[in-house]
């Protein structure tokens, strides 16, 4: 695969509703610009600490262990529940959600987009393309920039989500988590 072709399958796969982006968009609210830059890094850090070491290291070991792959999945729908919980307000939670670069950095290094595009998309050469790297991590900023700009379109200027954003969120990282949980079977 070449590097245009590669760059735009990733953006395709990354553009795809998914945990981070609802993250993105819950974040989105009364957002600085400078805290856009911070949940920025922290999705193209936790790409990185997938994708460069599963394509340079683990991909023929997920190849022969699959059930591996399916365990990620499921700790991944795990944390993904938690945080659908957390957003719809259970156990008294009552301050506004505010995703953090931590819930932002573990959302991404548990998405399964970081896996298929270390394990499937990546050009041959892998993590030692730093091209190849590059291209991916355009493509991500260019996502994840869309994905809070959406936030900010739909949710105007207002410093925290209303309780139906909120609600719908929670509903969507539910259906995530459902997914992701249904997938491994």
């Amino acid at each position: 695969m070449d590097l245009v072709a590669f760059a735009i399958s990733a953006f395709a796969l990354l553009i795809l509703p998914g945990p981070t982006n609802a993250m993105l968009v819950m974040a989105s609210p009364g957002l600085p610009p400078a805290r856009m830059g911070v949940l920025l890094a922290a999705v193209l850090a936790a790409y990185l600490c997938v994708i460069v070491p599963v394509s340079a290291f683990a991909v023929p070991y997920l190849h022969d262990h699959p059930a591996v792959f399916q365990g990620v999945k499921l700790i991944s729908a795990t944390w993904v529940l938690y945080l659908a919980l957390k957003l719809w307000g259970l156990n008294g939670y009552t301050q506004p959600f505010q995703p953090g670069f931590g819930q932002l950095f573990l959302t991404t290094l548990l998405n399964p987009k970081g896996l298929i595009v270390g394990l499937t998309m990546l050009p041959s050469q892998g993590a030692f393309a730093p091209d190849a790297i590059a291209a991916f991590l355009i493509a991500a900023a260019a996502t994840s920039s869309a994905w809070l700009a959406l936030g900010r379109l739909v949710l105007g200027g207002q410093q925290q989500l209303p309780l139906l954003a909120r609600r719908c969120g929670s509903a969507a990282l539910m259906a995530f988590a459902a997914m992701l949980t249904i997938s491994t079977f």
